[in-house]
């Protein structure tokens, strides 16, 4: 068992957890940061569209705090959106400190990009501050896969995992940041990294401390869906003659009566198409055209980045389906970053509180940008003048007996962890997609439980088979989370449709969904929301 120590250990390595680093490693601290990959990459920072919601010259505080609270319907923290609006504009300085090259423009910034670049604005976002973390003290350690959170006498005492060769590894550490990102892999349909599994709320609901409102999920209704090629979110600003076809060639929109003006329908009423094209897409297939789109425009982003494939993009309509983009639920944290167990610190999308029901547009990059600036100062404070924490010989021979446990062989046959996980991600879709009602959601929690007994009888044979197990556990658990936290919420209010339920009531749910995990059970309960 190799044992490392370290003052901050940053788990997660996006936009919020390079961030965070930076700025812990100012108060002359050792940090450490982990990620499943490479530092930097295989996250949805990469494969974001670098835009960031933040008040400018053109686009005030006040309007920022309106659209906000409008979006989240009522659920949103407002401590925490008062915060991210506040701190928004020296935020974008930092990054631009980091080497973010960024330009305003009417509702926040946006990364620069040279004329004629098909590079995704999320790589250009990631590869500077990717390039500042390596050039700085802080210690790398990718693929180092964080299976625990290590609690003990009600504090952060560190994290247990394992390196990709196999090797178990404790993690000594004064704080910990958690900036895990989301669960949006666990469905069929999404456009997030692979990885983006719920690792972040696994481990923070196995170390006790609660998720809120994790039913809210967003979906983008213009994603890739053509077999074979990488699923791929359609940004706006769409060309004017880009068209919505149905499997006959019939304009889409018109039919269903969301106008002829694309872009203004996915501004003004994105999550009703989603529902819609969900429910279209079960009859039949759906088709972007972008035959009649004049040939200079494939010159600029996004169409010069699908030039780079070899798909006919410009020679017939190609297929797309709503698909799983963001998780507005997640880990309590207060304005500082501090979750309710000392010594643990959360930021970006694994956190609770800034989206409510809903997120608008832009609000993702800056509240990974303010809560893990935030974040990696509040760990720093903590941590500086604490002795470290040392594990005692019984805590360090407990987690090899654990060691062992995760990597005890078959004796049997199981069900490879790759199918087991394709069935898993086709079971969310199904049975917690955009349109939920009651008989579904029961069907996906008594499916789920055959799948978990599945999972169960895995042992791992190879090193993959391992990782791959974990990686079952925590999408299966934060699904359950999901599904019970849906089947509870009986209404429809922003993202969250239930077919049963249709419309949004104030009365009896404007509350918060609270699911915590004791004695191996969830328990889904309720609570008020705070005063906007």
């Amino acid at each position: 068992m190799e044992i490392l120590s370290t003052d901050i250990l940053v788990v997660g390595s996006g936009l919020a957890g390079m961030v965070s680093a930076l700025e812990a490693e100012k108060a002359g601290l050792h940090i450490l940061i982990t990620g499943k990959f490479t530092i930097g990459s295989g996250t949805n920072t990469s494969l974001s569209n670098g835009a960031f919601s933040v008040a400018n010259s053109l686009f005030s505080k006040e309007e920022h705090l309106k659209e906000t609270f409008n979006s989240g319907k009522g659920l949103n923290h407002p401590g925490m959106v008062k915060t991210m609006i506040e701190r928004g504009p020296d935020a974008m300085e930092t990054l631009k400190g980091y080497g973010v090259s960024l330009v305003e423009n009417r509702m926040g910034y946006f990364v620069e990009r040279r004329e004629g670049s098909a590079s995704l604005p999320g790589v250009l976002l990631a590869n500077p501050l990717k390039e500042r973390v390596q050039n700085s003290s802080v210690r790398l350690l990718p693929g180092l896969v964080i299976f625990d959170l290590i609690v003990e006498e009600g504090e952060m005492r560190g994290a247990f995992g394992f390196f990709k060769d196999g090797r178990p590894c404790l993690i000594q550490s004064k704080a910990v940041i958690l900036a895990a990102g989301g669960a949006g892999a666990i469905y069929r349909r999404n456009d997030n990294q692979r990885s983006a599994l719920g690792d972040g709320y696994a481990l923070a609901l196995r170390a006790g401390l609660s998720l809120l409102d994790i039913e809210f999920i967003q979906f983008y209704p213009f994603v890739m869906a053509e077999p074979r090629l990488h699923t791929f979110i359609l940004y706006p600003p769409y060309p004017k003659e880009t068209r919505l076809l149905d499997e006959k060639g019939e304009d889409l929109l018109e039919r269903l009566n969301f106008g002829e003006d694309l872009n203004r329908a996915i501004i003004t009423r994105r999550d009703s198409l989603s529902f819609t094209l969900f429910e279209a897409s079960r009859k039949g297939d759906i088709y972007f055209d972008l035959r009649r789109v004049p040939e200079e425009t494939w010159e600029h982003y996004p169409l010069n980045f699908l030039r780079r494939s070899k798909f006919p993009f410009r020679d017939r309509p190609f297929l797309v389906a709503p698909a799983v983009h963001f998780c507005m639920g997640g880990v309590e944290s207060d304005e500082n970053g501090r979750t309710a167990l000392p010594g643990l610190f959360a930021a970006g999308e694994a956190v609770w509180g800034v989206h409510g029901a809903n997120r608008l547009g832009g609000n993702a990059l800056t509240e990974c940008a303010v809560f893990g600036i935030l974040a990696g100062q509040s760990a720093s404070e903590y941590a500086r003048g604490r002795e470290p924490n040392l594990f005692s010989e019984p805590s360090r021979r407990r987690w090899e007996r654990k060691a062992e446990g995760y990597l005890r062989k078959s004796r049997g046959a199981f069900d490879p962890p790759i199918q087991i996980l394709k069935d898993l991600k086709a079971l969310s879709w199904r049975h917690a997609g955009p349109v939920r009602e009651e008989s579904l959601l029961k069907e996906g929690i008594e499916e789920l439980t055959s799948i978990e007994r599945r999972i169960e009888k895995v042992y791992p044979s190879t090193l993959k088979d391992l990782f791959r197990k974990r990686d079952l556990e925590n999408a299966a658990l934060i699904l359950k989370a999901i599904l019970r936290g849906s089947l509870a919420r009986q209404e429809s209010r922003g993202s969250f449709f239930r077919q049963d339920f249709p419309d949004q009531n104030d009365r009896e749910w404007l509350r918060h969904t609270c699911c915590r995990f004791e004695k191996g059970e969830l328990q889904i309960t309720h609570r008020p929301v705070l005063e906007t």
